[in-house]
């Protein structure tokens, strides 16, 4: 039978230091046990920073932000699986020098990881649907994703569940299996919509040419425009406003960012140009519940 790392040590040290006894066995084995903790930090050390080379997209690549979300997603997730794999390959060496039968409890380890899979369905289709969604690069770090009736911004990824950052700060914990159907923010590109009202009275062509014109001048001014700003038209009528809509093609991390600026200019400009903005309307209540305004 192989002799053991801690028996091949013992036979050296015993020559070297002309020791015998169990002495030299405790001493073996005790720095077998020290050298391999050690080694596995080193080796956790390399492979981390292997992982962080492989992964560091190269400065000037044509798709450079999706390779940094990339990277940032699979960085933590690369790096826990080489963890537990180092730290199970050093458990197993040192279980093995002090005596326990490794054969056996492997053996015994997956009998019971069959038994657990076949009641654990749920926690299976969670880890196959993170591999998926992680091998197929369909959602990253910091995306902005929209999952049932809630919007978040994902905060981390690993093969059971997700980490969503709703608006309200919330962290929301998704199980994998759930993310089936989802809708994600950041992919091309986004689209910015303002919806603005103006009064009955207003003579919507002229409020139509401003809309265009804020679209134009912020367009030529910011460069951010992915197409030319459309004015859609009116897109609904209120008790006291018609609503025009103005949308452009940007990028999807400045969405928000966007739309905030395109409303700060329409407010300024309708202002300029005179365009009434809707009267509100206000309900006094009668004696007999009715109401007039």
């Amino acid at each position: 039978m192989m002799e053991s790392v801690a028996e091949i040590l013992g036979q050296l040290l015993a020559r070297l230091l002309r020791l015998e006894g169990p002495v030299v066995a405790l001493l073996a084995r005790v720095v077998v046990i020290v050298g391999t903790l050690i080694l596995t930090v080193i080796a956790y050390r390399i492979v981390s920073r292997l992982i962080e080379r492989l992964l560091r997209p190269l400065d000037g690549a044509a798709d450079y932000p999706q390779k940094v979300q990339r990277a940032r997603t699979l960085d933590p997730l690369l790096k826990s699986a080489a963890f537990y794999l180092l730290a199970f390959v050093a458990l197993m060496v040192i279980l093995r020098e002090v005596g326990i039968d490794i054969r056996a409890l492997l053996v015994s380890a997956g009998v019971v990881g069959v038994a657990i899979g076949l009641g654990a369905q749920s926690l299976i289709k969670d880890v196959i649907t993170g591999f998926f969604l992680l091998f197929e690069g369909l959602i990253a770090v910091g995306d902005v994703i929209e999952i049932g009736n809630q919007v978040g911004t994902v905060e981390a990824i690993g093969l059971r569940v997700t980490q969503i950052r709703t608006l309200r700060g919330a962290v929301r914990v998704v199980p994998n299996g759930e993310l089936a159907q989802f809708a994600n923010y950041n992919r091309g590109w986004a689209r910015a919509v303002v919806d603005v009202g103006v009064a009955w009275e207003e003579d919507v062509r002229r409020a139509l040419e401003t809309l265009q014109a804020v679209g134009r001048s912020w367009a030529q001014e910011t460069g951010l425009a992915l197409g030319a700003p459309e004015v859609q038209g009116i897109v609904r009528f209120g008790d006291a406003e018609i609503v025009l809509r103005l949308q452009v093609k940007v990028p999807p991390a400045r969405r928000d960012e966007i739309e905030n600026d395109l409303r700060r200019r329409i407010v300024e400009a309708f202002r300029a140009a005179g365009v009434r903005e809707p009267r509100k309307l206000f309900y006094v209540v009668g004696e007999r519940g009715g109401g007039h305004q």
